[in-house]
């Protein structure tokens, strides 16, 4: 099979270390994936600089809506460009709609996977990510307008739409545009090469269980955090307060939040937690 496949997820939820898994698989080198060179065939269609170079048009002139309505012809550009190739696009956003109830992501890919992951360990994991207090995070966690990127001069990606937590959740699970299969950050820590195993059956890639071993070795916590301290990694924000790859760790939250906050988010996501085996 081929065609682009989107892995999705709520922001710090796993998707980055679900793509050094997916390139030290497909990739078949003796050696670990560079962290910051992962190899693996990608897109990314909420940058401004590909947003620029396909449309001519100054995004930073545009409204919220206006970005909105040009991400479908992004996003048919990357077929256009990747139809006959297993290309990986990363997203964060929720799946939401236009006014029109076309998909802001346009036309389907052929398949997705998103990555789950307790709502309670995120909230940790996204604060040391964008150094903000977790006080501020868990609020933003618990809002239906909260978005990422947006028209600010630091503002790398176009504004994208993450609602919620369980507003993400549902806009990925309940849609039916798209094949999804869900996969939960804490199996995959759990038993790495079943779960990741069931995830490359279910986007048609075929893998001996020595070859998802090598993968699951070469992307260990421990080999991205070696990487990370000798050269860095691309993609953590300068505002982070801590490594990107940081623990990883399940339960992490128990340590970190208050009671207040941990109850905050039961309380608000308390039905999405329970249907997904977090409560």
């Amino acid at each position: 099979m081929s065609g682009p496949v989107w892995l999705v997820s709520y922001p710090k939820s796993g998707n980055t270390w679900l793509r050094l898994l997916l390139a030290n698989l497909l990739c078949r080198r003796s050696d670990p994936q560079d962290i910051n060179d992962i190899g693996l065939a990608t897109l990314s269609l909420v940058t401004r600089q590909v947003a620029e170079e396909l449309t001519l048009v100054d995004t930073f002139l545009l409204t919220r809506d206006e970005c909105d309505r040009i991400r479908p012809a992004l996003m048919e550009e990357a077929w256009r460009e990747a139809a006959d190739l297993d290309v990986f696009i990363k997203l964060h956003e929720a799946y939401c709609h236009l006014a029109n109830g076309s998909p802001v992501l346009g036309r389907p890919a052929r398949a997705a996977v998103y990555i789950l992951r307790d709502p309670r360990d995120v909230a940790v994991s996204l604060a040391f990510h964008t150094g903000l207090p977790i006080g501020r995070v868990v609020e933003q966690m618990l809002s239906g307008s909260t978005r990422m990127g947006g028209n600010k001069p630091h503002h790398e990606q176009l504004s994208q739409p993450l609602l919620d937590w369980s507003s993400h959740v549902r806009s990925w699970t309940a849609q039916r545009d798209v094949p999804v299969h869900v996969l939960r950050y804490e199996d995959l820590r759990a038993d790495t090469a079943g779960f990741f195993g069931r995830a490359a059956t279910f986007l048609g890639l075929e893998a001996t269980p020595d070859e998802l071993a090598r993968a699951v070795r070469q992307s260990d916590f421990s080999e991205l955090q070696r990487q990370e301290t000798e050269k860095g990694f691309r993609e953590r924000r300068l505002e982070s307060t801590a490594p990107f790859f940081r623990a990883g760790r399940v339960g992490s939250w128990r340590d970190a939040l208050t009671p207040d906050q941990a109850s905050a988010i039961e309380a608000a996501h308390g039905a999405v937690m329970a249907e997904f085996g977090y409560l």
